[in-house]
């Protein structure tokens, strides 16, 4: 045993105790120590997708993690992808290789026609880089570090691209059965089948699959029957280490009730959250799209288009359609002068403000609780938390003072309102889970804003 292998064992054993074993199996396993000198340690990983996970979760747990047993502090940390021959299939060239050119079709799975979505034209940045690598991954390797691959963000930024990318990317491969669908579409299978008495052709049609795609889980929240179904879906398909990505609005926590069992199977693999794109990310996909039109964008149009659209990508898309047209229709080149006028109304609607109905109708509907029972006296819990929550929320949007929001709430005394408010921080600051919850919470605010 040489002393770089003595080392990472060591390294390892430390690191196993601090983030448990299953995490430690998922990411940690199969890496090992190949460079330590005076100024960086080079770790080998298995893949690319292990790389990114480790460079973005866990790189101060390695960095201490060496530099206790070395006495050296603030050691570079470098990652090297693993070229051995067993590690083949998981080289980062084979993550990037092109796809062959696909029919172009419905299939037999009832995609939705029209645009076909490939994973090549889906643009990459940082706010969906981990969730696109991770679905790399579920194709690319026979036996992924995870499964299943649960993602979850806003309506728009790219989940359903991915989703239909990796189904058009497998679907020509003769010895890979694979199912796409909504999950509306998979309940309207499940209850079609069990009116008629169908229901052991359609468990033979899902639970024999080699990859399951399900997009809008979240359209399952409230259905127990359905999701007593697809549990027992889930549980078929991932004892058979069949794989499994699934999308959703919201985080499987978040999720407004869904079984406990159920969010916890979502969550025993790979969740990961796709953000709406910054600047540069907004930019990068109006260049690549600009290309489908026959017309031209100049750069400063698109910069400006990238700079005013703040939203998901489908505003971002929408915003060239119109300008295209508007040029078309009167006749006239496309420049800032045309884009103001043209998509001035989207820019101005995206200045809408938050009401304090539109915070209150989140948290009813998330809470399932009444609006008469919100403003009630009531100390129980599943009352009280989701008044603290919709106090927290209207100080921190509408910047009302303590004394406002208790004469909302009953002519609380203001001191109630901060105790409440400071709760909501104090949780958001310790619980990273309640924090993530607390952010689609306000995502579905920014939906309602009329």
């Amino acid at each position: 045993m040489n002393s770089n292998t003595k080392i990472w064992d060591d390294v390892l054993l430390n690191i196993r105790d601090k983030v448990g074993a299953l995490r430690f199996n998922l990411w940690f396993k199969n890496t090992r120590l190949e460079t330590l000198n005076e100024e960086y340690a080079s770790i080998a990983v298995p893949n690319v997708f292990t790389q990114m996970w480790l460079q973005e979760n866990f790189l101060q747990v390695l960095r201490e993690g060496i530099g206790q047993l070395i006495h050296r502090d603030g050691l570079d940390i470098r990652f090297t992808v693993a070229t051995d021959s067993e590690r083949e299939d998981d080289s980062a060239d084979k993550l990037h290789l092109p796809a062959p050119e696909k029919k172009i079709d419905g299939g037999k799975n009832n995609v939705p026609s029209g645009r076909i979505l490939k994973l090549e034209d889906f643009v990459v940045g940082s706010n969906n880089r981990l969730a696109y690598t991770a679905a790399l991954e579920m194709i690319n390797n026979k036996c992924p570090g995870f499964n299943p691959l649960f993602m979850h963000g806003p309506v728009g930024v790219g989940k359903t691209h991915i989703l239909q990318g990796v189904w058009n990317r497998i679907k020509e491969d003769q010895n890979i059965n694979a199912i796409y669908m909504p999950a509306e579409k998979w309940t309207n299978e499940f209850i079609y089948s069990l009116q008629k008495g169908k229901m052991e052709a359609f468990r033979q049609k899902f639970r024999n699959v080699d990859m399951f795609l399900i997009d809008d889980v979240h359209f399952l929240s409230n259905k127990m029957g359905v999701q007593e179904e697809f549990l027992h879906t889930f549980n078929a398909l991932y004892e058979l280490s069949k794989k499994i990505i699934l999308a959703s609005d919201a985080h499987p926590k978040m999720i407004s009730q869904l079984k406990e069992n159920l969010a916890s199977r979502f969550m025993s693999g790979m969740v990961t959250k796709i953000d709406k794109p910054n600047y540069s990310t907004r930019l990068l996909i109006l260049r690549a799209k600009a290309i489908s039109y026959d017309v031209y964008f100049p750069e400063e149009v698109l910069e400006f288009i990238a700079e005013k659209f703040e939203g998901n990508v489908r505003e971002v898309e929408s915003a060239l359609t119109t300008l295209s047209a508007h040029a078309k229709f009167n006749n006239r080149k496309i420049d800032i002068e045309l884009a103001r006028d043209a998509l001035g109304e989207f820019i101005y609607r995206e200045g809408k403000i938050v009401k304090v109905s539109d915070i209150e109708n989140a948290v009813l509907t998330y809470f399932n609780i009444s609006l008469s029972e919100l403003h009630s006296n009531k100390k129980i819990k599943s009352v009280s938390f989701p008044r603290q929550v919709c106090m927290y929320l209207i100080k921190t949007k509408l910047d009302w003072s303590y004394q406002q929001i208790g004469n909302y709430f009953g002519s609380k005394k203001h001191t109630t309102v901060m105790f409440a408010i400071k709760k909501i921080k104090d949780q958001i600051d310790s619980d990273n889970q309640f924090k993530m919850f607390m952010e689609t919470l306000q995502e579905r605010i920014e939906k309602m804003k009329k």
